[in-house]
């Protein structure tokens, strides 16, 4: 059996779950060879670059371009049903030559604009093999469900409703989270601490901008230390060398802000954590509440991040701080509550067991 693993390196958060997805695949003795794809370019070179570079412009350096598109191309039924025809008439070319060129007996994609295409292209029946779509975001999920997708893998088990509404009942089912398999295990908090060198008895606030580094993560450090002044500040700039750089300027000598990039070590940070403050959602939130850290989503953030942060609120896994002004006080219910229990993982199925019997099975799920 081979199976095909198509992602988006848009950030750190889907390339992260997709090799998590692959390595469970290869672990089965059904699996003969698992093939990962991390880039836009299996819908066509020239309109992966496209996509790629416009993701990374619109979000990350302009920011309302991004949020004028959401709203037109995934708020509006229209626009968005035209986007996803767009997307498959555009990259159909491209993502059948991908499978077939690898003989992939099953598709799993790691990314909505991966998802709608071969949703649609399994809708009208102009791709054989069975499809399968990733879903690590909690809410917001027009594109990653889709009706022709044979089965949604949802690392949120509150996102069935959702799925249900978009693809019909009966595509959906909620899995052991795809995330690294260190978080389902983690350290101690002590032994963490002493992992990352951090005091055992200070309290410990995480402070992310994800893959980018997005968002205001010098006023939330400033507002987490005026909060609790006891605090050891860690930042985790990502990718992104300016928002390190500014974060070392901004606070450079205080022994209690430690900046970090992109780091492998996010089961330490999140066991030695009293708390997490999060600007982007995505892989990171899910972690979190593997780990049993409480997070906070901060900042009004854009399009999919904004409803992320709503829904998590909603459901009652997390605090929405659209500004400094709420962090201080969510940061003070944080620590003074705990940390919840961790998600139990222990009853839910592993998505390469679905998978491959998905792709033995021949059909639909």
């Amino acid at each position: 059996m081979r199976v095909l693993v198509l992602c988006a390196e848009v950030g750190a958060g889907h390339v992260t779950v997709a090799r998590t997805l692959a390595e469970r695949l290869r672990r089965r003795s059904e699996v003969t060879e698992v093939g990962l794809r991390t880039d836009l370019d299996v819908l066509g070179e020239h309109l992966g670059r496209f996509l790629t570079s416009s993701f990374e412009l619109h979000l990350d350096r302009i920011g309302w371009t991004y949020e004028l598109a959401y709203r037109v191309f995934y708020e509006r039924e229209l626009p968005r049903r035209l986007g996803q025809l767009a997307l498959a008439a555009l990259g159909s070319r491209g993502l059948r030559r991908t499978v077939a060129a690898f003989g992939a007996d099953v598709v799993a994609a790691e990314y909505p604009v991966l998802s709608a295409a071969l949703g649609e292209l399994r809708a009208r029946g102009r791709l054989s093999v069975p499809v399968c779509s990733s879903i690590s975001d909690p809410a917001g999920l027009h594109y990653w469900a889709h009706p022709g997708i044979d089965l949604h893998l949802l690392s949120w088990p509150e996102a069935v409703a959702e799925v249900d509404r978009i693809a019909g009942p009966g595509r959906a089912a909620a899995i052991r989270p795809l995330v690294d398999d260190r978080f389902l295990a983690p350290p101690s908090r002590a032994e963490a601490r002493a992992a990352l060198g951090l005091p055992a008895d200070r309290r410990v606030i995480a402070i992310s901008g994800g893959g980018w580094g997005l968002g205001d993560l010098a006023g939330a450090a400033r507002t987490a230390l005026d909060t609790a002044a006891d605090a050891i500040a860690v930042c985790l700039s990502g990718h992104s060398d300016a928002m390190r750089g500014d974060l070392e300027r901004s606070y450079s000598g205080d022994a209690r802000v430690r900046v970090l990039g992109f780091t492998d070590r996010m089961p330490e940070v999140l066991s030695a954590a009293d708390v997490l403050v999060h600007t982007t959602g995505g892989t990171t939130a899910l972690e979190a509440r593997v780990a049993g850290c409480p997070l906070i989503n901060f900042g009004t953030g854009v399009a999919h991040v904004r409803n992320h942060a709503r829904a998590l609120a909603r459901l009652g896994l997390a605090e929405w701080a659209p500004n400094r002004a709420a962090l201080g006080p969510a940061i003070e219910r944080a620590l003074a509550g705990g940390r919840p229990e961790p998600l139990d993982t222990g009853a839910l199925p592993d998505a390469a067991e679905l998978i491959v019997a998905l792709a033995g099975s021949g059909r639909r799920g």
